[in-house]
């Protein structure tokens, strides 16, 4: 009877061995043990009144033997990788020990060459024999990997403290670029939705670091992290180094960044606003006579001619202009980025006298859209607009690319009276249409809709940015040279590893605001501040 008691035990048996070996070769070996010698006690008239009991007394009778036998067993390596120590044995008890769980923790950060290596080893029970041909690779380089796995699962037990503050409490990175996006959006896209990549791309940005560091830090596994930073790598938002660390190969500023000379800024802009008004006021009196002319394009004009004035004038005074390298998938664009902490907020001594937030000009394009030739959607998104910054939102598009894509699209149906039925348009964009009537894009109030961006023909749009640049560029004269002086004085500085920044993006976040010259010309009399919502966005059909 108690025979059949044991015999009936033999799934906790085994359970409690794995539990102490940690390798199931060993297991299996501890649980046959365990089970002859309570065999053999019960072949000599012994019993047991509870099974589990008996079978776990005599599981760490045998354990301890098996342990005092391996430490008198001497080890002898021989051949050209006799120099790396064994310490199978103090591994085989670290991952018996109360710290299994940390070192097992430990283990998922290890690169994939050290994991693949240290879980084959000790947690499948694979000799090195047996690794050596999975792997492909030289047995004295299983024992490499091995000894250096093994070190380094010490060294993270001894820092684990060491957490960084991403592992916890994880911060926004928003990245941005100038250039032309690639067809799905990068590099905007390799980022948006995953917090996981731009912490990684935070903690790659000080100093190069190995995927364990950034594993260790973060507290994921290597084993979700590596796949991320490969996808980092291949977008060009990661660079590796020759000894196999990455880093993150572009300008990150803080928020405060944005703030922190302010005050500076608007002193300047005030200084030298008739270098701004002068032009810009000849250009709306041009624009003025044209039969295109309407309130949207004169600030939109106004926008425009400030950005371009002040781009022109400090590329102007560097010694190398920017030079935007082709990327993946059709872009050709230098990334930038900016860390927000939770509920960040402007402190009241750094808060300018306006919001003068703004994205730059983007420019969409389709050919032969329902056998139009081209279609273009210019669009802005400033704080001057009370839509501006949710004017894209509520849609269903998780790619602003795509969105602009389809509004352009709308814009031609709802401009040409074309029934939305009968073409191919998303329902996404027919759902939507109260949210682009609600944001200024157009007017459900008729008896059918009305499109209320402006439209230029091909012949118009050339002329209008003609008058745009004349006065850019006659703005952008008057202002280079102080401009100059104060680029020199507001430089951030940024890791020393980094030589792909370019000067531009490291006196960006300093210099005067196009907003700032906007809101100067507004409090001047020169553009009306309040026209309602009025989505800074020009749309031109051939």
């Amino acid at each position: 009877m108690q025979r059949e008691l044991l015999l009936g035990e033999m799934d906790f048996l085994m359970g409690l061995c794995i539990s102490k070996c940690g390798r199931i070769s060993a297991a299996e070996d501890l649980a046959q043990e365990t089970l002859l010698s309570a065999l053999l006690y019960l072949e000599k008239g012994g019993t047991f009144r509870e099974p589990r009991a008996f079978l776990a007394s005599v599981v760490n009778r045998k354990y301890a033997d098996t342990l005092r036998r391996k430490y008198r067993r001497p080890t002898v390596y021989m051949g050209p990788d006799a120099d790396i120590a064994c310490e199978d044995e103090g591994m085989d008890e670290i991952l018996r020990s109360d710290e299994a769980q940390s070192v097992r923790k430990e283990v998922a950060h290890l690169g994939e060459s050290y994991r693949k290596v240290i879980v084959g080893h000790y947690f499948h029970g694979k000799s090195v024999r047996d690794l050596s041909r999975e792997l492909c690779i030289p047995e004295g380089t299983v024992k490499s990997r091995l000894d250096a796995g093994r070190k380094l699962i010490r060294k993270g037990l001894e820092e684990m403290k060491n957490y960084t503050e991403n592992s916890y409490a994880p911060k926004a990175l928003a990245v941005r670029n100038s250039g032309r996006c690639g067809l799905n959006g990068e590099p905007m896209n390799l980022t948006e939705d995953s917090i996981l990549a731009q912490n990684l791309l935070i903690l790659a940005y000080e100093k190069p670091v190995t995927v364990a560091e950034l594993s260790r830090a973060i507290g994921v596994s290597a084993a979700y992290v590596e796949p991320e930073v490969n996808k980092l790598v291949s977008g060009e938002l990661m660079k590796r180094t020759g000894d196999g660390k990455v880093y993150t190969d572009f300008i990150i500023y803080d928020a405060l960044d944005f703030v922190k000379y302010v005050h500076e800024a608007e002193a300047f802009t005030d200084k030298y606003i008739s270098a701004y008004t002068g032009p810009v006021e000849k250009a709306i009196a041009l624009l003025k006579t044209r039969p295109y002319y309407s309130l949207r394009l004169e600030r939109f004009m106004m926008i425009n001619v400030a950005q371009n004035g002040l781009y022109s004038s400090a590329e102007a005074c560097r010694e190398k202009p920017q030079v935007f390298p082709d990327r993946p998938n059709g872009g050709s664009w230098i990334a930038f980025a900016t860390v927000y902490p939770e509920n960040f907020k402007i402190p009241e001594e750094l808060q300018g006298r306006e919001e003068y937030g703004m994205s730059g000009r983007r420019c969409t394009v389709l050919d032969n859209y329902l056998g139009n030739g081209k279609l273009k959607l210019y669009n802005f998104e400033t704080s001057l607009d009370p839509t501006g910054w949710k004017k894209h939102t509520g849609f269903g598009y998780s790619n602003f690319m795509e969105l602009e894509q389809d509004m352009l699209k709308t814009f031609y149906v709802v401009k040409k009276g074309i029934a939305p039925e009968t073409v191919d348009l998303d329902t996404r964009m027919i759902s939507g249409l109260s949210l682009m009537e609600e944001r200024g894009f157009i007017s459900l109030s008729g008896d059918k809709p009305e499109l209320l961006v402006p439209v230029l023909n091909g012949a118009e749009e050339r002329e209008f940015f003609d008058i745009c640049r004349g006065a850019a560029e006659s703005f952008g004269e008057k202002i280079r040279e102080p401009l100059a002086e104060y680029c020199r004085t507001h430089v951030k500085p940024i890791p020393p590893h980094l030589d792909s920044v370019p000067d531009q993006k490291r006196t960006m976040p300093y210099e005067p605001d196009t907003m700032m010259f906007v809101y100067g010309a507004i409090a001047r009399g020169i553009h009306p501040r309040d026209i309602g919502p009025a989505p800074e966005t020009v749309v031109v059909f051939d």
